[in-house]
């Protein structure tokens, strides 16, 4: 299993730097503010967000109209949608999912979640306390590889110093804890505290 993680590190710094050159031509003259790295609640998908001020601005706007501000009243306290209905929060800025950009269909990423779903299928499951136990290791060490792989990238400067960089895992409580502490360990203090104050707010 060791083995195993120590090639995905290997395999996943060279699938984003490849996912990151097609990315960056699509991007073209826009400005990354943002990367995450993704997986689902069993840890056996893996892709790359990556959003633009451009694309943000876009997502803005649209928030900002009548009809939506209305609709977001509904589900957010009235401080968040002033806040968004001026300007000064963008409900979308660290959301993945709501992104511009990814490393798409037929990835090398995507085979790597392949491969994920592989090993994974392989961990005993005849005793309800050993399967989740090892799944549990199976996941934890699985997250602490992509943040190093993260970290190594960052430092070779695949991503500029202004990007924010952050893990995420889609639909599970986790998610929340996993951003936060990847965000530490990834970016500065000051970029840090501006992802901090984001989700502080957008968390409530």
């Amino acid at each position: 299993m060791e083995q195993f993680f120590l090639d995905l590190q290997s395999a996943i710094q060279n699938a984003v730097r490849h996912a990151m050159e097609k990315i960056c031509r699509e991007v073209g003259d826009e400005h990354i503010y943002s990367a995450a790295l993704v997986t689902d609640s069993d840890c056996v998908t893996l892709f790359l967000a990556v959003n633009t001020e451009e694309i943000l601005a876009k997502r803005d706007a649209a928030d900002q109209a009548p009809e939506r501000l209305a609709e977001l009243r509904k589900y957010w306290p009235d401080e968040v949608v002033d806040k968004v209905a001026d300007g000064s929060f963008s409900l979308s800025r660290y959301i993945p999912d709501e992104w511009g950009y990814s490393d798409g269909t037929g990835s090398e990423l995507n085979q790597i979640s392949q491969q994920l779903y592989d090993q994974e299928e392989t961990l005993p499951d005849t005793d309800d306390e050993i399967y989740n136990e090892v799944h549990e290791r199976f996941q934890a060490q699985f997250l602490e590889t992509v943040a190093l792989a993260f970290e190594a990238l960052r430092a070779e400067g695949v991503f500029g110093p202004e990007v924010i960089c952050f893990l995420s895992m889609s639909d599970d409580e986790r998610a929340s804890e996993i951003e936060d502490a990847s965000a530490r360990m990834l970016n500065t203090a000051e970029q840090y505290e501006q992802f901090q104050n984001w989700q502080a707010l957008f968390n409530g």
